[in-house]
């Protein structure tokens, strides 16, 4: 069954919704964005969601030691490396950390999904290029342009909503969907379209 990644999660509210409904991931945004949380805020959020539930931490071209810091801080599972960072950067990482580690991958075309081994992540979501931005732009990519790389490893992200979701799903058979913007009215965690898309999910998955 493809796994749901609920992005971008900053209020008491939000966890509360997350904890209802079960997605198997919760993202914190790190970086700077209008989700845009500290290591403080989240640590206090993740310590009222469910334990069933996986939180992520999204970051943008963030240095060794403060990807360290925050991840323990925190507490989190997955770190999800969302900017230009190297496959050096991943390598060490990985060495001295327990997290799992996501590469995030802006696909424009064919060329920019080629050499992902080189990373040596544990998976790689794929988001949509826009210039000048590192991702959570609810825009969609060609789909077509992943349909080569290994479905287990992939996440799937950019542009998924509930008219998209199950094309979405049975097209690519990613490992997980990544979904913020979707699941939002006017920039907020929205309980019904939440509800609706881990529905959608289970019953196309």
């Amino acid at each position: 069954m493809t796994k749901f990644k609920l992005c971008g999660l900053r209020s008491i509210e939000d966890i509360e919704i997350a904890n209802r409904y079960h997605p198997d991931y919760v993202g914190f945004v790190f970086a700077p964005s209008k989700r845009q949380v500290t290591k403080e805020q989240a640590k206090k959020l993740i310590t009222q969601l469910n334990p069933a539930i996986l939180p992520v931490g999204v970051f943008v071209n963030t240095p060794l030691e403060e990807l360290l810091e925050i991840s323990h801080t925190a507490e989190l599972k997955v770190i999800q490396l969302h900017g230009e960072e190297s496959p050096e950067l991943v390598k060490r990482l990985k060495q001295n950390s327990s997290c799992e580690v996501w590469k995030a991958i802006r696909v424009k075309n064919e060329e920019s999904v080629k050499g992902l081994e080189r990373y040596q992540a544990d998976r790689y979501l794929m988001d949509a290029y826009q210039s000048g931005a590192y991702g959570g732009s609810g825009k969609q990519f060609q789909w077509e342009l992943i349909q080569h790389l290994p479905k287990e490893r992939l996440i799937l992200a950019g542009g998924l909503n509930r008219k998209n979701l199950i094309e979405a799903v049975t097209t690519v058979r990613p490992y997980a969907v990544d979904l913020s913007s979707g699941a939002e009215t006017d920039g907020h965690k929205d309980e019904s379209k939440v509800k609706q898309l881990i529905e959608l999910m289970k019953g196309v998955s």
